[in-house]
C-alpha cells in the first residue's frame, strides 16, 4: 500500500510541476532597461470569426520590473478598439489592455499588430518604447 501511495504523490507531483512548466512558458517577459512588463501572452488567436462579428479579448501583464510604466497610447488598425490604464503601473501590480475586434471591413483572414507605446525612455537611446501584441483570425462567411 505504501508503494501505490508513494506512486500516486510522486504523480501528483510531476502533474503539478508540469501545470506550472507550461504556464511559466506560456509569459513573455519584455525588458528595456529597469522596465519589464510580463505578458500572459503576446499573440492571441481568434479562431474563426465571421464578417461582421465583433470580438472582445485582453492582454494582460504584470509590471515585473523596477519602474512605474506609464503606457501613452495604445492602436491598431481601423477594425482594432483599445482601452488602455491611463494610470502607471507600478513594479508588482497588474494591467490589462482590452481590445474589440469587428470584422465588419475585413475580406481576409489577417494577423494585426496592436502597438504599445510608452511614456518611458529606453535607457540606450533615449527613445520611447514599442511593444507591439498581435491577434489574428480566419475569417468565414
Amino acid at each position: 500500500m505504501n508503494d501505490t501511495i508513494r506512486f500516486m504523490n510522486n504523480l501528483f507531483l510531476v502533474l503539478i510541476l508540469s501545470i506550472f512548466s507550461v504556464h511559466l512558458h506560456s509569459q513573455e517577459v519584455f525588458k528595456v532597461g529597469e522596465l519589464e512588463m510580463t505578458f500572459e501572452s503576446t499573440s492571441i488567436d481568434l479562431g474563426e470569426v465571421k464578417k461582421g462579428e465583433t470580438r472582445e479579448f485582453e492582454y494582460k501583464f504584470m509590471n515585473t520590473g523596477t519602474i512605474p510604466i506609464r503606457i501613452d497610447i495604445v492602436s491598431g488598425c481601423d477594425c482594432t478598439t483599445t482601452d488602455w490604464p491611463r494610470k502607471p503601473i507600478d513594479p508588482g501590480d497588474e494591467a490589462t489592455i482590452s481590445v474589440i475586434f469587428d470584422s465588419t471591413e475585413k475580406e481576409d483572414s489577417e494577423t494585426v499588430d496592436v502597438d504599445i507605446y510608452l511614456l518611458n525612455e529606453d535607457p540606450n537611446t533615449g527613445g520611447p518604447i514599442l511593444k507591439i501584441v498581435n491577434y489574428s483570425f480566419d475569417l468565414v462567411n
